[in-house]
């Protein structure tokens, strides 16, 4: 009976200690910082609900004076991180992956030489770790570049692929042939690498690589599946990814996306993937390796414009997708909302803004020659007044925003072609920098380049905002786009019946690209051009009518609509405006663009819905046409 009883205790500790070893690895995911609480916090996912700082043993060293803890059974998700701080008790923390036999992640704290450590306080909550002490004032930030117009292809040599590389992959996937052809390809990716256990494993919905942390990626993301998500395309990967502006091609009408820094599986590389799980189109993506160093993710579709990329909260993945067909729901994993916004000059050209959130984001970055439009799409909440405030007076003031259908908020501000743009992601997830660097400015044509025996005399092209999947601004509900295509039928229907030619870019709820709003006027040759929109802000409290023009020989059009709209409508007279907006900048023939009041308003809202509001726009946008083109 003992040595029973002595065989059955050994069989237990054996398995104790196999459950122990084979436990999934927690997963240590970003370094964060709390400045007005004094805080630093390791964010963690603990997948066995062990971590605790009891069992945390310091360590302590000098010269310099710093302390150390290890974080066993851990992978770090991405490269060594790093926090440094200016006149603070802590000048520095790191963490790495210290080992992967067993894993373990290692945590460095520098002090300044004369600090008692002892001081310093170490404890755990929900499952994350927290380094409470005095003032902290950050040096650098930690931001991974998540799109840029421009990007270094140099050849990464940070650690990106953890000893444990896991990607889970939902029900009904295509789910890549881990092979060791696969292996190979990614050790030819490496450089002077080695691989431990080389064979792949394939569970049940996970498909896991091996690979040993010492391996030095030439790219910075490994791009080995992809699924269809509502119709789209979602690439998943191991890494770090990124993306520079989209472009388009036509005969076929193709967007195009690239991923610098990245190398796709062979498996996967250059297939025709069909969009259309119904049958009802004919959308197809190809992911092809376009350089040694760069990946190329291109959709044929006649409906190329509408597609948009989506980043993860994590940036492990990316969404490429018809916007007429997302459903943001879908997008929300959790609800977030604006915490603070940040705004510095970094030198005369250069500015920096910041967004934080109370949990990782969901995003979209959608970049055009004259705007820059940063998609959140589970954002519930902001502070309209506190982000106004911070952005007064800065480069970043024409900053607006607005909520989106369902759940979300759309941020846009007008930018130059010539600009740089960079938009970097916080590695935890919960807060996006955006840099701006100022480009050459182009030299503005004062006269106008149009052949005047070709304008079609009496012919106006009115051009109702947005539409379609561009909702343009929205409060309650209300949407920018119907009421600009409501004034606008109601001019249309004012100008025919004084016998003037009326072209409309859009006659009902569909989208039309900028672009392609230009291209229709410049066809049509009419006398003028007249852009309606509705204005909006992030406080609620501007109101009033704006007109804008660009060329100096658009300055008298929007003198003559500008005073019949002030004459008409009993609203702030906020003025002429010369403003780069796209359809009045690129659009060769005298044009204005309307804004005929503000949906941020609450009181200004609830006259601009109203038939009087609608019809005395009309009445004086239309009148202001006819006496321009009467003095010509």
């Amino acid at each position: 009976m003992k040595k029973f009883l002595f065989y059955i205790s050994i069989f237990f500790i054996f398995l104790f200690q196999t459950l122990i070893v084979n436990a999934e690895p927690n997963k240590i995911m970003s370094l964060s910082y709390d400045d007005a609480s004094s805080l630093v916090y390791i964010n963690v996912i603990d997948n066995n609900q062990s971590l605790n700082t009891s069992n945390i043993k310091f360590s302590k060293l000098e010269n310099p004076n710093r302390i150390y803890f290890d974080i066993e059974n851990s992978v770090l998700i991405g490269e060594k991180q790093q926090l440094v701080f200016d006149k603070s008790d802590i000048k520095e923390i790191k963490i790495s992956q210290f080992t992967t036999s067993p894993d373990v992640v290692r945590c460095v704290i520098t002090f300044a030489e004369d600090f008692n450590t002892s001081k310093t306080k170490i404890f755990s909550l929900n499952g994350n770790i927290y380094i409470k002490t005095n003032n902290l004032s950050l040096k650098n930030d930690y931001f991974n570049i998540i799109y840029a117009d421009e990007i270094d292809n140099t050849p990464y040599s940070s650690i990106v692929v953890n000893s444990q590389a896991l990607q889970k992959i939902p029900i009904n996937t295509q789910v890549p042939n881990i092979s060791s052809n696969v292996i190979a390809d990614i050790e030819k990716a490496f450089q002077n690498s080695t691989l431990n256990n080389s064979n792949g494993r394939t569970y049940d919905s996970v498909v896991s690589v091996d690979l040993s942390s010492d391996l030095k990626l030439r790219t910075k993301y490994f791009i080995n599946g992809y699924y269809l998500k509502n119709q789209g395309l979602l690439v998943s990967g191991v890494g770090q990814l990124s993306t520079l502006k989209m472009f388009y091609l036509t005969n076929p009408k193709r967007v195009v996306i690239d991923l610098p820094n990245t190398f796709v599986d062979k498996k996967i590389r250059n297939k025709e993937i069909s969009l259309c799980t119904n049958g009802n189109c004919k959308d197809v993506a190809k992911i092809g390796q376009f350089e040694f160093n760069k990946a190329r993710v291109v959709v044929t579709s006649e409906e190329a414009e509408k597609y948009i990329p989506i980043y993860s909260a994590d940036a492990q993945s990316l969404l490429f997708i018809n916007s007429d067909k997302l459903n943001h729901t879908d997008l929300v994993g959790n609800v977030s909302n604006i915490n603070k916004v940040f705004v510095r000059k970094i030198d005369t050209k250069t500015n920096e803004l910041i967004l934080s959130f109370t949990t990782p984001v969901v995003h979209s970055i959608v970049r055009n020659d004259n705007s820059l439009n940063l998609y959140l799409f589970n954002i519930k909440s902001y502070n309209e007044l506190d982000i106004i405030k911070t952005l007064n007076n800065t480069y970043y003031k024409p900053f607006t925003l607005s909520l989106l259908p369902q759940i979300g908020v759309k941020t846009s501000m007008p930018i130059d072609k010539n600009d740089r743009v960079t938009v970097e992601q916080s590695v935890d997830g919960k807060a996006i920098k955006l840099t701006v660097v100022e480009g050459q400015k182009d030299i503005v044509q004062t006269k106008p380049i149009i052949d005047k025996k070709n304008t079609t005399k009496g012919k106006v092209v009115l051009d109702p905002g947005h539409g379609g999947s561009d909702y343009g601004a929205i409060r309650e509900g209300i949407n920018e786009k119907d009421i600009t295509l409501d004034v606008s039928q109601r001019v249309a229907s004012i100008l025919k019946t004084k016998g003037y030619k009326v072209a409309m870019t859009r006659a009902d709820d569909t989208y039309v690209s900028l672009q392609d709003r230009v291209d229709f006027a410049e066809n049509e040759t009419p006398e003028i051009f007249v852009s309606i929109h509705v204005n909006s802000a992030v406080a609620t409290e501007p109101m009033g009518i704006e007109t804008h023009y660009y060329h100096d020989y658009s300055n008298n059009l929007a003198k003559v609509v500008h005073t019949h709209l002030m004459k008409e409508i009993d609203s702030k007279d906020r003025g002429l405006f010369k403003s780069k907006f796209y359809v009045i900048n690129h659009t060769t023939m005298p044009a204005i663009l309307v804004e005929m009041g503000f949906l941020s308003n609450d009181k200004e809202r609830a006259e601009l819905i109203t038939d009087k509001r609608k019809q005395k726009t009309a009445k004086a946008i239309a009148e202001g046409i006819i006496e321009y083109i009467k003095s010509k």
